[in-house]
């Protein structure tokens, strides 16, 4: 076991591989010249080739699905509305602008900026609707939120989504 990770150990690290540490055999006692080839043959293979590459193809794998994950939430953000999560084709097939939409009628602003007024407002000073409104916030229940509804687009346009 010593010998293998002595091995593995000086292997990995010298430049050339395990053929660094041991020394040169000559032709002349051909049974030790290619017991010694035969043994950086498998070094190199099995660690050099297979097991270096297994590793980095495993760190290549999750960057690239990092990265397309990153691509995804980034089109997410210029291509949906983030409070009714209809898309920006939607509103371009009906030709009314999803950037006006977004300004206007679904300001993020303006309903985290309700929010935190309905979380510091007391609840005697509410009325029906913030008080039903503020209880679904605090219970994480987003049906007070308009998903897939919009008054640019018109009353009941999306009952059901294409895509999530």
């Amino acid at each position: 076991m010593s010998c293998f990770i002595y091995h593995f150990n000086q292997g990995v690290r010298s430049g050339g591989g395990i053929g660094d540490s041991l020394g040169i055999k000559s032709w002349e006692d051909l049974g030790l010249f290619f017991g010694r080839w035969l043994l950086d043959m498998v070094f190199f293979v099995s660690v050099g080739l297979l097991l270096l590459n297994m590793i980095n193809g495993i760190i290549v794998s999750t960057f690239s699905a990092i990265r397309e994950e990153s691509e995804q939430k980034s089109d997410d953000e210029e291509n949906r509305c983030f409070i009714c999560s209809i898309d920006k084709a939607e509103f371009e097939k009906r030709k009314i602008s999803f950037e006006t939409h977004v300004k206007k009628e679904h300001n993020v602003k303006q309903y985290i900026n309700f929010i935190i007024n309905l979380k510091l407002t007391p609840n005697k000073d509410l009325d029906s609707n913030q008080g039903y409104i503020k209880e679904c916030i605090e219970n994480r229940d987003i049906n007070v939120f308009p998903i897939y509804k919009s008054k640019m687009l018109g009353p009941g346009v999306f009952d059901k989504p294409e895509k999530d």
